[in-house]
């Protein structure tokens, strides 16, 4: 018995590896036969697919291919970044699964074996030749065209002027729908949020203490650039956190208003603190059901935040 392997993944839509055939084979000598890099359609080409597969086989046992794949799996992500073609490994995203009950009914319909295609890494016993099955399911949300009248004629009597903070919010907002991952999502609708920030200086006292600190720094025995350096970041601790500068937002624009059961203010501050050991990489990183249990309310948290100015809090 052997087992193989079997990488999916898409490619971004402007990058590609330039070559008609469908199929290219790459080698190396610590697999047991060659490698392959293919269309999923055989008659289609590496260049055109916006999906591409990496496969291996002849295997011992299903851990040494799937030690085998997350091996080339590092290999395909670095020799893809250094060509700068994009790929979404599906690391963090979510998985169309079939269940054992409705693979069982496909391989009744066409009397073969089915697996379900894994979007990434997978690894498998290589005979009988699967086939594989992928749902992809995209519900689609709509607006009562009554409700959306009224927002319309509400935004148009009210004849309002957008300043340059709330066209970018506007324009990140939107752009967060395009994306393909829920991290991407999540930090682009915290992005809009950012934007429209303006912390505010501190109490008297607070700044008077800051400003001791600088003196203190500049007249030290520290290094010039370390001087400098922290010095700036002194200055930044005049004003109020952005922390402190979003949840005073929320709470001005939408009070204690309700989002994953909690108020306006503090659930800026969960996002807030969920943004930061994203981008900053904080252990623990945060895992893709977490981001993906926050964004649909951030998404809601953002709507009502940029709109409550010109057409109030929604009822």
């Amino acid at each position: 018995m052997t087992f193989s392997f079997c990488i999916r993944f898409n490619r971004s839509p402007t990058d590609t590896i330039q070559t008609e055939a469908s199929e290219i084979v790459l080698r190396h000598d610590s697999a047991p036969s060659p490698l392959k890099l293919h269309a999923p359609d055989p008659e289609g080409s590496i260049l055109n697919a916006k999906q591409l597969v990496f496969t291996g086989h002849g295997y011992t046992s299903l851990e040494a291919a799937l030690t085998a794949g997350e091996t080339y799996q590092r290999a395909l992500v670095i020799a893809l970044a250094r060509h700068r073609i994009g790929a979404d490994f599906g690391v963090r995203s979510a998985k169309g699964i079939f269940t054992n009950h409705g693979l069982s009914w496909l391989e009744e319909q066409v009397g073969q074996r089915i697996l379900n295609n894994v979007h990434g890494l997978m690894a498998f016993e290589s005979e009988p030749t699967p086939r594989f099955a992928l749902t992809e399911a995209k519900p689609l949300r709509g607006v009562n065209q009554a409700i959306f009248e009224a927002a319309f004629a509400s935004a148009v009597s009210g004849n309002h002027q957008l300043s340059e903070r709330e066209t970018v919010a506007f324009s990140l907002f939107n752009a967060s729908f395009f994306q393909q991952t829920v991290d991407s999502q999540f930090l682009l609708l915290m992005m809009a949020i950012e934007t429209l920030l303006d912390p505010q200086a501190r109490s008297v006292v607070a700044c008077l203490h800051v400003q001791k600190l600088i003196e203190q720094t500049k007249i030290s025995a520290l290094p010039d650039l370390d001087k400098i350096s922290m010095m700036g970041s002194l200055r930044w601790l005049a004003n109020e956190s952005i922390s402190q500068a979003g949840k005073r937002l929320a709470h001005s624009r939408l009070g204690d208003r309700l989002y994953n059961d909690l108020p306006a203010p503090r659930f800026f501050t969960n996002c807030y603190d969920l943004r930061s050991r994203l981008v900053h990489g904080s252990i623990p990183y945060p895992i893709f059901e977490e981001v993906s249990g926050a964004v649909g309310a951030l998404e809601l948290f953002v709507s009502d935040l940029i709109t409550s100015p010109f057409l109030g809090i929604p009822v």
